[in-house]
């Protein structure tokens, strides 16, 4: 979305990317007190700047220029160069002591007779900071300046704070996957996380579609909630998180993904997350070279583990934790598996003649 860089404007810019489209950011810079805005014109000095200190600043950081006004009727112009028939967003945040009225403008030159484009007007009328904020879809021709016009109505002065002119379409969003690379048992539950960034001017429905040639028995949480569609306001980054399971048919050593696919009702912005897996041997599990005999696996019911001497049978899920353990002095041991989810588990059974084996089993 980085599609310009206004040169006038780069002693105005901050030296770090912020929001990657920003083109311009007003008062944080060069800027003196009770002097007029570096970078604007102001016809007889009819907006000037002042500071805040962190304490006293709308969003505290090291401090703050902002612009302020105390006549009837102010003009204060920027060179801009919007270009034609492109989007652009104008954002500022506003207080006063009463009631002012503030437009938006652009135009040809820096004086109010060549202002030929109104994008916005508003009514100011609170004594706390009020986010003003204009999208606008197609800049019209001959815009070399924009404008920020205020008319008092009923207060002495109105003070404006972190102006922002960027580019930004009116539906867009982004996605980026957190989770890396990771191996899985077939069969098993894999956890997915992404965040989703709507980048755009108004608020949008964004909805997953994961993909199901490796993967089943998906769900999406988001913010709290359940489901594939996530609502986000502009600007919000939201952490998804994808459950599904890597189907039980995937052979070990295949290469396998998923790919979530996010769509907007518009259909004219999409994105996608991909993430890579590697299915893993579930037969590849020590048994210290005992003769073992677990049946059946695939299991749904129930399994049988048969081995000499047995002495105790431990059943783990495949993170270690203990679900079961059955003491017996026989060859034999029957485990009811039935209210288990699909999944892969680990035996564990001692016999008398060594400490321990291990086996897998696949539950379906």
């Amino acid at each position: 979305m980085k599609k310009l860089f206004l040169s006038l404007c780069v002693c105005l810019l901050t030296t770090s990317a912020i929001a990657g489209n920003i083109l311009y950011e007003s008062f944080e810079y060069a800027n003196h007190d009770l002097e007029k805005p570096v970078g604007w014109t102001c016809d007889d000095n009819s907006w000037l700047c002042g500071y805040l200190e962190k304490d006293h600043n709308r969003i505290a950081h090291t401090g703050n220029w902002y612009a302020f006004t105390a006549t009837n009727d102010a003009w204060m112009f920027m060179p801009s160069y919007l270009i034609e028939e492109m989007q652009y967003r104008f954002t500022l945040w506003a207080i006063t002591d009463g009631n002012f009225q503030l437009e938006i403008w652009a135009g040809s030159a820096p004086n109010a007779d060549d202002m030929h484009a109104q994008f916005f007007t508003t009514t100011i009328d609170k004594d706390e900071y009020e986010k003003v904020s204009v999208y606008v879809e197609n800049i019209p021709a001959n815009c070399q300046y924009f404008a920020i016009h205020a008319v008092a109505i009923g207060g002495t002065y109105l003070t404006i704070d972190d102006v922002e002119l960027d580019m930004v379409e009116q539906y867009t969003f982004e996605a980026e996957a957190i989770t890396g690379d990771t191996a899985m048992y077939p069969g098993t539950e894999g956890i997915f996380h992404f965040l989703v960034e709507n980048t755009g001017y108004d608020p949008i429905d964004i909805t997953m579609h994961p993909s199901t040639e490796f993967f089943t028995n998906f769900i999406c949480q988001h913010n709290g909630n359940t489901g594939m569609t996530i609502h986000t306001e502009p600007a919000e980054i939201v952490e998804v998180t994808m459950t599904g399971t890597l189907r039980p048919e995937i052979e070990p050593g295949t290469v396998a993904w998923l790919d979530i696919q996010m769509t907007i009702p518009c259909n004219c912005n999409t994105a996608m997350v991909t993430f890579w897996v590697t299915p893993l041997d579930i037969t590849a599990v020590n048994e210290n070279g005992l003769n073992v005999s677990v049946y059946p696996n695939p299991a749904t019911d129930f399994v049988t583990i048969e081995a000499d001497e047995l002495q105790q049978v431990v059943l783990m899920d495949i993170t270690g934790k203990t679900l079961s353990s059955i003491a017996t002095e026989g060859r034999s041991v029957r485990l009811d598996v039935g209210n288990l989810k699909a999944g892969v588990y680990l035996i564990s059974a001692k016999t008398r003649s060594t400490s321990s084996f291990v086996k897998s089993i696949l539950k379906m």
